[in-house]
């Protein structure tokens, strides 16, 4: 982790390999959870509503919510944490890794967070499709991320002088 705070050109040299292979297993885990979801149905709004909406009579929704919500935020979290501070010291424009962070973030929280909407409001149409799409966006953007990082790690910046 030197190279975050020393990124010097010899030990971005040495760094390059385990980040490379740490940037592959993030793309196996982003793959997973995409095939994972689709296998469980929930891709689409019925499959959705089967697993995650609240029978009658749950305050708070089923287990299978809390466990989405508990595995969903932890590997948001550290996608999100590991994948921006790698982008942190590459040769990228803070506009296109903050966005690309901002959008993955914004996409992470609605796509955990909107399960809540029947549990609050009972009845809440279109959820499902919100949580769908929100999930879309936030795989695609930190997709994004891991193959901008992938890219440029370890190069050098532009120069500008001319």
């Amino acid at each position: 982790m030197r190279f975050l705070v020393q990124p010097s050109p010899a030990v971005l040299d040495r760094a390059r390999p385990p980040v490379r292979a740490f940037l592959a297993f993030a793309v196996l885990l982003l793959v997973g959870w995409i095939a994972s979801r689709a296998a469980h149905g929930a891709l689409t709004p019925e499959g959705l509503s089967r697993i995650l909406e609240p029978l009658p009579g749950e305050r708070f929704g089923p287990v299978a919510l809390w466990e989405e919500v508990h595995q969903g935020a932890f590997l948001y979290g550290f996608l999100l944490l590991t994948v921006g501070s790698l982008l942190v010291v590459c040769p990228v424009s803070p506009g296109v890794r903050n966005g690309l962070l901002a959008v993955a973030t914004a996409a992470a929280l609605v796509d955990l967070l909107a399960p809540f909407l029947p549990v609050a409001w009972p009845g809440f149409p279109g959820w499902a499709p919100l949580r769908i799409g929100a999930f879309g966006l936030a795989m695609a953007a930190l997709l994004a991320a891991v193959v901008l990082a992938w890219v440029t790690f370890g190069r050098e910046p532009r120069r500008t002088d001319g």
